[in-house]
């Protein structure tokens, strides 16, 4: 194996066409599939961008900065999912969308919070476009 230094690794990597840089995160949010979430708190991020258009995170932590946040119960009323003011709070942050927006994306996801995300910032998307 070798090692480049920085510069040589840009320089490399330039010449392939991919742009590296650096994101300077407070924390990284990662929600998965069971609900739960890793928050991970000071993480060195870098940005990679391949020619192609595809876009190239990678975190590095520290194991002790990595916490994983248990999904709460959802709370259920007579007329289904009631999203609680932490998740609306949440996707809120996530999004820019009002708290309106987000109670209501929460209760057509049923509580998922990465779908309700990825269904304003879509919703988002299309009407810039418009």
């Amino acid at each position: 194996m070798f090692s480049l230094n920085p510069r040589e690794l840009e320089r490399y990597l330039k010449r392939m066409g991919i742009k590296m840089e650096e994101v300077d995160a407070a924390y990284v949010e990662i929600g998965l599939r069971n609900g739960d979430v890793l928050r991970i708190e000071g993480p060195a991020v870098a940005l990679l961008r391949l020619p192609n258009k595809i876009l190239v995170y990678q975190v590095q932590a520290q194991e002790s900065s990595v916490k994983t946040q248990k999904r709460q119960v959802q709370q259920q009323t007579a007329g289904g999912y009631t999203p609680t003011d932490e998740d609306i709070s949440l996707v809120m942050e996530q999004t820019g969308a009002t708290r309106e927006e987000a109670e209501q994306a929460l209760k057509e996801t049923k509580g998922d919070l990465v779908q309700a995300v990825m269904l304003l910032m879509q919703r988002k998307k299309a009407g810039s476009q418009a």
